[in-house]
């Protein structure tokens, strides 16, 4: 249930780079037309001793705790900041290499549309080609398209896609970082090019964050994706699953993930369960988990878990619906929690 990153950035986005011309832009028509890492980044309270490795599952049996006791950091917590993890970890080093390329001018300009490339790094099998488009007055159309650099123009493939709106202050000016819209990482058809990398499925972003102070939301949606977890410690690791993650946050008020999967997480059988994980935290960094799974070999039935954790992000609650009695899972008070009730969700991708 508690994995590592479920994907991996898509590398061979590196030629990318290779599309920039010569010289910054400075205040033209594309700048700020696509969104940054900044701007889908989910932010939960960071703890130093917080690694983005999760835990798995034992014995067939769904094991939502293991290891953390009452004033040791929380499992939990350790999963919150691991979910969000994998979101900016597999989107980060893609929308910063689209950045770095529509910072500088593009190729061609055909009316409301640049276009950067076609390129061919000389180490590469693939081609690669960034048009962007304008649409409304800071409303960009965009997308990355590649295809093998021996094959005519007409074999290019979208592997990347969507539509920003940029925010702009009370000038109206463009504010960097900021902005709402959509896009997709296709990595089925990133897979038809020669050179490409082990991911599969699609990645789709809905995201807002439109100033400094804005309530940001960010919704993802992982389609037949790969699970990529550490094979040693996770029985789930190469399943093909979906997924998807809810996440709202207000600078200086806290947040609210959500995040939903069906895959086997209970090995007893083949079948899928789906699981739900609800975490809430406040703007001080103590915070709540609700965990519900159902389906599959739990069948009809409810399995919960809960677990809080205080602004040093120490466990001082914990409690199993299925394992009531077993002090190594359950402990403290449901008082000590800073929300202090469950609000399970039923995340069903």
């Amino acid at each position: 249930m508690k994995r590592s990153a479920l994907v991996t950035t898509m590398g061979m986005l590196g030629a990318a780079f290779a599309l920039v011309g010569c010289g910054k832009m400075d205040g033209g028509e594309f700048e700020g037309s696509t969104p940054t890492k900044d701007t889908v980044a989910l932010v939960v309270p960071a703890a130093s001793s917080t690694t983005a490795t999760t835990g798995a599952l034992s014995n067939g049996a769904v094991t939502v705790k293991q290891g953390a006791l009452m004033g040791e950091t929380a499992n939990d917590y350790v999963l919150t900041a691991t979910l969000a993890y994998v979101v900016n970890t597999a989107t980060g080093a893609v929308l910063g290499l689209v950045k770095a390329v529509t910072n500088y001018p593009p190729s061609s300009v055909d009316g409301d549309t640049g276009v950067w490339g076609p390129y061919t790094d000389p180490l590469s099998a693939n081609t690669y080609r960034l048009t962007v488009t304008k649409q409304a007055p800071h409303v960009f159309a965009w997308k990355l398209d590649g295809k093998g650099k021996t094959a005519d123009d007409s074999a290019f493939v979208t592997i990347l896609s969507g539509v920003h709106t940029r925010a702009v202050d009370a000038a109206g000016n463009p504010m960097e970082g900021f902005g709402s819209g959509n896009f997709v990482i296709d990595w089925d058809a990133a897979d038809t090019l020669p050179q490409h990398d082990t991911n599969v499925g699609q990645m789709a972003f809905t995201y807002s964050r439109m100033s400094p102070t804005a309530t940001v939301t960010n919704n993802v949606t992982f389609t037949n994706i790969l699970d990529n977890c550490d094979p040693a410690s996770c029985k789930t690791h190469g399943q093909i699953f979906d997924a998807l993650y809810a996440y709202a946050a207000t600078p200086g008020s806290g947040g609210d993930l959500q995040y939903g999967a069906t895959e086997n997480f209970v090995t007893t059988t083949a079948a899928n369960e789906t699981m739900s994980v609800h975490s809430r935290w406040t703007k001080m960094g103590d915070g709540r988990t609700d965990v519900q799974i159902t389906g599959g070999d739990v069948g009809t039935a409810v399995d919960t878990s809960s677990e809080c954790w205080d602004s040093n992000f120490a466990s001082v609650y914990s409690a199993l619906s299925y394992d009531p009695n077993d002090p190594n899972v359950d402990w403290g008070s449901e008082s000590s929690c800073v929300f202090a009730s469950a609000a399970l969700v039923s995340l069903s991708p």
